[in-house]
């Protein structure tokens, strides 16, 4: 599991939105503000949706109209132009494939070409979908009609899915200002009641977050170091040779199912520094072909401890028999154990952030923002 919000955002309104507005005295217009709060964590438009909100905002739809006729080469009075959009009735349409063809039907009535004019029209709105401003001022005025709207709003809320949000940091944002909210508007009782659903949503789909008074999500450090390894994971698959090595790493980790033998332990801890010698090569400026050399040109280190501290755990497994080479038998204090398995396997990990410049820390603890 993700242990994030996006991937179990489809659960909300059954565990938290439902039983939180079930209850009485909850006024029917506060979704009106829950979906302000949420808009800010929308994606914007993009293809067919870019031009649906075009064709669903009077403005920018009137726009695409005169643009069209502009385009269409054709000498039309401006007033004439303006009539013609006002007398087609396609802001009053609800449907968007109404108002489209009610534009396209006045459109061609202006430039006597029905085919061109459908042509032009699919030009104009086009144009505009792929302007950021526009679409911005599009959405901005979408959710200004939303949230006057109890019925709406609520409708729209509903229908946001995961793949509408922007990133997990935008939904723990929504989350937190929720519940001002509902204190504002329904005082201690509404508040307490969400803070209760959502701390017991948390704790059901073992999320990355710890709740805190008043509500502040808080990663957790396992969500931290799940986190980490997720990203850890995604970063390998960009690349052939890393995806190898992390495959390889990953089924010497699940081979210690079945035998957890001190010859299986080794192959697991050289796996992962196989893997993390990958990394280090691949960092921007680094020569040389073994970890502990790379560690002296990757200049990520805050201080000189941590890098010889890397440094040091190579050499363990480059020098403890049977890890990387023979090594030197009378090193061995006594024979590797599952605890350095465990052991080793996280603090190996832990240094991935310095040896890829492709790792970014603050997504790792807070989140994609999108």
């Amino acid at each position: 599991m993700r242990g994030e919000f996006l991937g179990v955002w489809a659960e909300t309104w059954r565990e938290i939105w439902t039983p939180l507005f079930d209850q009485e005295g909850v006024p029917e217009d506060v979704f009106c503000d829950l979906y302000r709060e949420l808009a800010p964590a929308l994606k914007d438009a993009d293809g067919d949706d870019a031009q649906t909100a075009v064709i669903n905002d009077a403005i920018q739809l009137r726009e695409a109209f005169e643009l069209s006729v502009m385009h269409s080469g054709v000498e039309i009075p401006l007033d004439q132009v303006r009539n013609a959009f006002e007398t087609s009735g396609a802001t009053d349409v609800q449907e968007t494939s109404g108002r489209r063809t009610a534009i396209a039907a006045a459109l061609s009535s202006l430039t006597g070409d029905p085919a061109t004019s459908m042509s032009l029209l699919g030009h104009a709105l086009s144009e505009l979908a792929q302007d950021h401003q526009k679409r911005l001022e599009a959405k901005e005025r979408a959710v200004d009609r939303l949230i006057n709207d109890p019925v709406k709003s609520r409708d729209a809320f509903e229908r946001v899915r995961s793949t509408d949000l922007l990133g997990e940091r935008t939904v723990v944002t929504f989350f937190e200002a929720a519940y001002l909210v509902l204190e504002e508007i329904g005082g201690d009782d509404l508040s307490n009641s969400y803070f209760n659903l959502l701390a017991g949503f948390i704790e059901k789909y073992s999320l990355r977050y710890d709740l805190r008074r008043p509500c502040t999500l808080c990663p957790t450090l396992p969500g931290l170091f799940a986190s980490l390894v997720r990203d850890l994971r995604d970063l390998t698959t960009k690349d052939a040779h890393l995806s190898a090595l992390m495959k390889d790493f990953e089924n010497a980790l699940r081979d210690l199912r079945t035998d957890c033998s001190d010859g299986r332990i080794k192959t697991c801890i050289q796996k992962q520094v196989n893997l993390l010698e990958a990394l280090g090569a691949a960092f921007p400026g680094v020569t040389e072909t073994e970890l502990g050399g790379m560690c002296n040109q990757i200049g990520t280190w805050p201080h000189g401890a941590i890098k010889a501290s890397l440094k040091s755990l190579y050499g363990f497994a480059s020098n403890y028999p049977g890890i990387r080479h023979g090594g030197n038998p009378a090193s061995a204090i006594r024979a590797i154990e599952m605890r350095d398995m465990v052991a080793m396997s996280i603090v190996l990990a832990g240094f991935t952030p310095y040896l890829s410049d492709q790792i970014n820390a603050d997504i790792v603890y807070r989140g994609k923002l999108r």
